[in-house]
């Protein structure tokens, strides 16, 4: 089951509440899927304005909230302070339902807002997780597509290959690694001390290569999006985009 991490959310919301934060600005949306089905009984829709603007980081949410969904397209709306955003940087908003601990849909691209000549509304269309147990990681290669909301621009991409058991193997785009991940359900931990060769990259493959190694460590689990693999951390965040090969 995937962790949510809400808690945190909505701890640190408070805190920079009680911190006398001014939240003078408004992202205002909707939330919705192609699939003509109703939506399930006690789902919620949790909503986050992140800022992507470093590649080699993990994005960092600057305001997030929870609804209790009964349709779509549901409305929602985030407040923010002001005193955060800047013009040079890059925002986006993602969202994700969530029956109890499991998600059922995501967003699978970024929706940029506020700065780089975009506003403060935005419509998302969410996606279909696939279940537990519809598809498995063993005996599949993937190439990466994207790395923390970004799209991976490089001739040369990371690439990753399942045995059987949670074995691996992959490029990071100049060097190769193997391991041993922990896969229980749609959790997956990969291992702090993977094998790994150690030539020198050219730029801008050595960057590439560093975040991508770098977003494997924050992975907590995966979901199957048609013949697309996400890699998500603890809060349901997209890390890694891969695209099936063969």
């Amino acid at each position: 089951m995937l962790k949510t991490g809400y808690t945190a959310f909505a701890a640190a919301a408070m805190a920079a509440t009680l911190g006398g934060a001014a939240l003078a600005g408004t992202i205002e949306g909707t939330a919705t899927y192609r699939e003509r089905i109703a939506v399930p009984p006690d789902a919620t829709l949790f909503v986050q304005l992140q800022d992507v603007s470093r590649a080699d980081i993990p994005s960092v949410t600057l305001s997030a909230k929870r609804y209790a969904l009964t349709g779509v397209p549901a409305q929602f709306e985030l407040s923010y302070d002001d005193a955060l955003i800047q013009e040079e940087m890059r925002y986006v908003v993602r969202g994700s339902i969530f029956q109890g601990d499991t998600l059922l849909y995501t967003t699978d691209t970024a929706y940029p807002v506020l700065t780089n000549g975009a506003g403060n509304t935005t419509d998302l269309v969410l996606v279909k997780v696939q279940p537990p147990g519809a598809a498995t990681l063993e005996n599949t290669n993937w190439t990466a597509m994207g790395l923390n909301g970004a799209p991976i621009e490089t001739e040369r991409r990371p690439a990753l290959s399942f045995a059987q058991d949670g074995a691996f193997s992959g490029t990071g785009g100049c060097n190769r690694f193997s391991g041993q991940a922990k896969i229980t359900g749609t959790n997956i931990e990969f291992p702090d001390n993977m094998a790994a060769t150690l030539m020198a990259c050219p730029p801008p493959l050595d960057e590439v290569e560093r975040q991508f190694f770098k977003a494997l460590q924050g992975v907590s689990a995966y979901v199957f999006q048609g013949d697309t693999l996400v890699l998500l951390n603890s809060n349901g965040q997209p890390l890694v985009q891969l695209a099936r090969e063969g």
